[in-house]
């Protein structure tokens, strides 16, 4: 029996990263100064509203829907 836990067992991706880490890193660092209690949330309502002339390559609020 295997006793590796469940959240070890995913599916790799085989989609390239849109952001960079630093990018990544600077949104999460952002999300911890707001006054957001999710990430959901801060990112559609702060991030995809203010952010897309800094970060052109972040993933659509249609996206996120689907």
């Amino acid at each position: 029996m295997d006793k590796t836990p469940n959240f070890f067992r995913y599916q790799k991706r085989n989609k390239p990263s849109r952001l960079s880490v630093s990018e990544g890193m600077t949104i999460v660092i952002a999300l911890h100064q707001s006054g957001y209690q999710d990430f959901t949330t801060y990112y559609i309502y702060f991030v995809c509203r203010y952010l897309t002339n800094e970060f052109p390559e972040l993933v659509t609020r249609e996206c996120l829907n689907s």
